[in-house]
């Protein structure tokens, strides 16, 4: 393990909690009873949440030039905009 793994282990292990507990929401809101658009929603919601967290700290884009974050977040945006608008 680098010097830097061990620096950074209380930021992954947030991060990790984070992914964990939105999962564990997702699971809840699928047996939430909610009308199919609204689970969608939320589903599509938390997924966005999660990638996110993914894109800026797992592939570290955190520390990426401006104009690649704003891609990938443009990206991200994009798909879970159009996912979204096609289940309501």
């Amino acid at each position: 393990m680098t010097m830097n793994a061990l620096r950074d282990f209380p930021t992954v292990w947030r991060v990790w909690l984070w992914l964990t507990a939105l999962t564990l929401l997702a699971a809840f809101l699928a047996d939430a009873h909610l009308t199919p658009g609204h689970l969608a929603l939320a589903a599509l919601s938390v997924a966005w949440l999660k990638g996110l967290a993914i894109v800026e700290h797992y592939m570290a884009l955190r520390h990426a030039p401006a104009w690649l974050r704003l891609t990938v977040h443009g990206w991200l945006a994009l798909v879970s905009a159009v996912l979204i608008f096609s289940f309501l």
